[in-house]
């Protein structure tokens, strides 16, 4: 039977799982996007990590307080999610595990004491789409561009 884990990914362990849009570390960006993901780790950025003992990674999501968010939001006393993506394989789509990664962020906003979790979404590649947010919790802020919060 397959088992699946859910590792928190840290700056002694992070080659060994990947970051989010990187697999590869052939892939070019990687070391310097690993290095800056280090710097990260000290203003309290989270990595979880999706890990099958079959299919190696196969999703993560990544986040941050909100006062050291890189997106253009006011999100200070909540953690804001940059990255969240499940299936390197088709096989692990459509699971429950994106739920999974985003209710480990809750957790965390839970023991911070913060007033919740926010994510910007959109339709399209390379970022998630409200549904999965709102699936968890999560409520719309702002229509445009989509801003969800939790609380």
């Amino acid at each position: 039977m397959e088992r699946i884990e859910i590792i928190d990914t840290n700056a002694d362990n992070i080659l060994e799982y990947g970051v989010c849009g990187y697999k590869s570390i052939k892939r070019e960006g990687y070391p310097e996007k690993i290095e800056w993901l280090k710097d990260r780790f000290p203003e309290g950025m989270k990595i979880k990590t999706l890990y099958s003992d079959k299919g190696g990674t196969q999703g993560m999501i990544e986040y941050i307080p909100g006062e050291y968010c890189w997106r253009p939001v006011e999100a200070g006393g909540y953690l804001f999610i940059h990255c969240i993506f499940v299936g390197f394989k088709r096989a692990y789509k459509e699971n429950g595990y994106g739920s999974l990664l985003v209710d480990e962020c809750l957790k965390d906003a839970g023991k911070g004491n913060m007033h919740g979790v926010a994510a910007v979404t959109r339709k399209g590649s390379f970022m998630a789409g409200k549904e999965l947010f709102v699936k968890n919790g999560l409520r719309l802020w702002v229509k445009h561009p989509p801003i969800l919060s939790y609380s």
